[in-house]
């Protein structure tokens, strides 16, 4: 009978130790299971979309399941980078969209809300008002026939916007999600926007806006040269291996030396776990035709620039 219970409490005792190392694989002693077990994310989804003559909205989101404090705080800060976004798009104009007034804790509300008043806002005041001066200066232009006129108004592009909020790693430090986004307004061609990979930490829920040291960009320049090299040698038909040849590829500012700047959008690790990815926006260093010049860079190669915080976060 002693042996049988001997056997219960270390069974007991295995059980509580696994539930514990699954809250927090680093720290388990410290770990508060009930209040800051986040790791793995639940996930759930969120999608809307609209669409008309004149516009076209999807929005697709995946959200943590919010089960505990910290994926709380995760979901909270997904729901509000989302609302923000679509809010701060028409930064600028005479366009605002009225904050929600529902139930903040009620997601798909709000995030419907949001989506609804961007699709108005956009069809009414944007793309509506683009297409009739079209079809004004259409009418106008007598060098144009009756069947050209009817084909420009037919064949008129609707504006488009679409978000795509997705977990793309997971370990039990990090959780990184990436939002995408997309916009079209009747130019030459639509533009990428958005936030780009977003990382929270399983401790606490932050947000880290920042992997590393102010002031290390002009240290940095020979892994940022390293990286874009590695990028721009993709494609092309001779290896771009020299700065010569590298500054040809880039659109960089005189006034600062043709220093490469850090990317606006914070970096995030790779979906190993083996570093971080740097990736510049179309037009940020260079033209459009190049893309989103990106690159990883290992932890082992950027300790020298890393936070402090960071490299506690990694030692573990």
């Amino acid at each position: 009978m002693k042996t049988k219970q001997v056997i219960r409490n270390l069974a007991f005792v295995l059980c509580l130790g696994l539930a514990f190392a699954s809250c927090n694989n680093k720290n388990a002693e410290t770990a508060e299971l009930e209040n800051t077990c986040a790791y793995p994310l639940e996930i759930e989804n969120y999608a809307y979309s609209d669409s008309s003559k004149f516009a076209y909205i999807e929005m697709k989101m995946e959200l943590p399941v919010a089960k505990d404090s910290v994926s709380q705080i995760i979901r909270d800060s997904l729901t509000a980078i989302a609302s923000n976004s679509i809010r701060g798009y028409f930064n600028g104009m005479d366009l605002k969209i009225a904050e929600y007034k529902g139930k903040d804790d009620d997601t798909k509300s709000k995030l419907d809300y949001y989506c609804r008043e961007f699709v108005r806002l956009m069809v009414d005041s944007m793309a509506k008002v683009d297409y009739n001066e079209k079809v004004k200066y259409w009418d106008e232009d007598t060098t144009l026939t009756d069947e050209q006129r009817k084909e420009y108004k037919e064949n008129v592009p609707p504006y488009d916007y679409t978000m795509n909020i997705s977990k793309v790693f997971e370990d039990s430090t990090y959780v990184v999600f990436y939002d995408s986004e997309y916009t079209f307004t009747g130019g030459v061609h639509g533009g990428v926007i958005g936030y780009g990979g977003i990382t929270f930490r399983f401790s606490d829920g932050s947000k880290i806006d920042n992997f590393l040291k102010e002031n290390v960009v002009k240290d940095m320049q020979p892994l940022l040269k390293k990286g874009l090299k590695e990028y721009f040698s993709e494609n092309a038909d001779e290896k771009v291996t020299t700065d010569k040849q590298l500054m040809e590829n880039l659109m960089l500012s005189e006034e600062n030396n043709n220093l490469i700047p850090l990317p606006a959008w914070t970096p995030y690790p790779d979906e190993k776990g083996k570093g971080l990815i740097f990736t510049y926006q179309q037009y940020e260093i260079a033209c459009y035709a190049a893309g989103m010049p990106s690159f990883i860079l290992t932890w082992e190669e950027l300790k020298p620039f890393l936070r402090d915080d960071i490299l506690e976060d990694i030692k573990k």
